[in-house]
């Protein structure tokens, strides 16, 4: 036994280290001379996880689910054992049946009695949940984001009857995530999240509760003000760095990189901190995360005016494989649609209309899928609204704008249920755009006017700059230049603040060419010198006033 443990933990040194070549032998070791199959279960997680470092996600979901057959814990018993068919037959009737009868149970039980169950014991148990835990983790990589309720009710099931083990907490929290994300009970799902929390404290697990606080973050997102919700992930970077779990603490130091953006933190400090991230995941050759992050570094880089990554064809594996970045892109679905999204909305940004359509509807046709389930992070559905508005405007597409009116349904919602101080200016932006397509003009004019506002009030720089810019496309289009030249201005210093020096030269030049057509039309001269004097005269008084607030 002492020399098991001991093999266990130096395998699990060496994976912290990125010394893969050392876990190849160690594992190879505690195959061979394993006493019984628990034995190899830790040998085994671990080589999931490589194979996760590596992209290769389905050869992981069948690893998985081959130990949990064996140890005892079948997700689906069927009689042809073919791991995708064992995910397809989940299905959601299935994941309503379990549901009801976790609902059914949890209801029973008040938080007093939850948080004093025994400790789970049975080892074949404990490591069952820690390999429901990965499975959650690669269903979501391979967009099977439907199945994910299943394996949590799955894991409060076996917790319930079992006891608690170190991963018990991370199910209620998984449970509450689906509650708030995709029942949209916010109150139901922020119950069980702050229960999750509460079983982690009192059976804190240093290994396991950086990915607890982790999955808190998601509901808490949409519920807490953005910009400090995102402090989130880098508590459980710090979680994971202190023991040792490299994998969770990239995966926090990523999603607290690309909440920073879309928060509206300021690119510079971002551009490091991503550069930083990518460093590390390069060293631990996490190469599913490297395909993920590479488009949201480049789209950052490009908004700050800097040269931007060419395409990776050298990334070496934990294998000693080597990959090139489209490869790896076109196995994962969930990164493909990663990828299409950043692409759609680069496109947006820079008004680069074919590309935005090109990109928006491979995305469409992915979110389109069946498995695919809710977003976790909104920002993708308040870009999707905006883009399809666009689309269908400039392409008299009334399909286009129906998708555009739907995200708009979804954002407003979550404005009741959720949170006003993420959601409202989106919410406004969002029927601007959809009156703007009516031909609403009054009513958009109007709206525009209060995302501004609202952007403002709630600290979404990004979204401030935006809502000036399509308030001033919005004037332009409907012939009244003089309106839109003031909110240009507006977008121009909003985004240069923000950090995107060059989207705010875009938008420079893209005045220029306003100011000499108006020029040409009326005789009239100097109208953009003038309006640039009245906003650097501004910047002053609203850096002071803003300091002094």
């Amino acid at each position: 036994d002492l020399s098991l443990e001991l093999f266990n933990l130096a395998a699990k040194c060496a994976l912290m280290n990125a010394e893969y070549a050392h876990i190849e032998i160690l594992i190879q070791q505690l195959l061979r001379y394993a006493k019984c199959f628990e034995d190899k279960c830790d040998a085994i997680s671990i080589s999931i996880t490589l194979l996760f470092f590596s992209g290769k996600v389905l050869e992981g979901v069948t690893a998985t689910l081959s130990t949990l057959a064996s140890l005892g814990e079948e997700l689906n018993p069927s009689p042809w054992w073919v791991p995708q068919l064992v995910i397809d037959l989940i299905s959601p009737s299935i994941i309503k049946q379990q549901l009801s009868k976790t609902d059914a149970k949890l209801a029973e039980l008040s938080n007093e009695a939850l948080l004093s169950y025994p400790e789970m014991v049975e080892h074949s148990k404990i490591m069952a949940m820690e390999l429901m835990c990965n499975l959650s983790e690669l269903l979501a990589f391979i967009g099977e984001f439907a199945k994910l309720p299943f394996i949590a009710t799955k894991m409060i099931q076996i917790s319930l009857k079992h006891g608690m083990s170190p991963l018990s907490p991370l199910a209620f929290v998984m449970y509450g995530n689906y509650n708030a994300l995709t029942r949209h009970k916010f109150d139901v799902g922020s119950h069980y999240v702050k229960l999750g929390l509460a079983l982690m404290k009192q059976r804190s697990s240093k290994a396991h509760d950086c990915q607890i606080i982790c999955h808190s973050a998601y509901t808490r997102l949409h519920m807490e003000p953005m910009q400090s919700a995102a402090e989130i992930f880098l508590d459980g970077f710090k979680s994971a760095m202190k023991s040792g779990a490299t994998r969770y603490a990239m995966k926090c130091a990523y999603f607290y990189d690309i909440t920073c953006f879309w928060s509206g933190s300021k690119l510079d400090e971002i551009c490091r901190s991503m550069e930083e991230t990518i460093k590390q995941m390069r060293f631990h050759k996490y190469l599913a995360l490297i395909a993920s992050m590479l488009p949201i570094v480049r789209l950052t880089l490009r908004m700050v005016g800097d040269s931007v990554i060419p395409q990776q064809n050298s990334l070496i594996s934990a294998f000693g494989e080597t990959s090139n970045e489209d490869d790896v892109v076109s196995k994962i679905p969930s990164i493909m649609k990663t990828k299409h999204f950043n692409g759609f909305y680069e496109a947006f940004i820079f008004r680069e209309l074919d590309k935005a359509r090109d990109c928006i509807g491979q995305y469409f046709s992915l979110q389109n899928l069946t498995k695919f389930g809710g977003e976790s992070f909104y920002h993708r559905t308040f870009y999707f609204g905006l883009v399809s508005f666009w689309i269908g405007r400039e392409t008299n597409d009334k399909e286009w704008i129906a998708r555009g009116a739907k995200s708009r349904v979804s954002i407003e919602k979550l404005a009741v249920v959720a949170s006003t101080w993420n959601f409202q200016n989106k919410a406004y932006l969002l029927k601007a755009e959809e009156q703007f397509c009516a031909r609403n003009f009054y009513d958009a004019g109007k709206l525009y006017h209060d995302a501004i506002l609202s952007s403002k009030k709630h600290k979404f720089v990004n979204e401030e700059a935006l809502a000036n810019e399509l308030a001033g496309n919005f004037y332009l289009d409907t012939g009244r230049k003089y309106n839109s030249l003031q909110y240009f201005c507006q977008a121009e210093e909003k985004y240069r603040k923000w950090g995107a020096a060059s989207k705010a030269n875009e938008l420079l030049n893209y005045l220029d060419a306003i100011d000499l057509q108006l020029q040409s039309e009326t005789g009239l001269s100097k109208i953009m010198q003038e309006c640039h004097l009245v906003v650097m005269l501004c910047r002053p008084c609203l850096s002071t006033y803003e300091t002094v607030k």
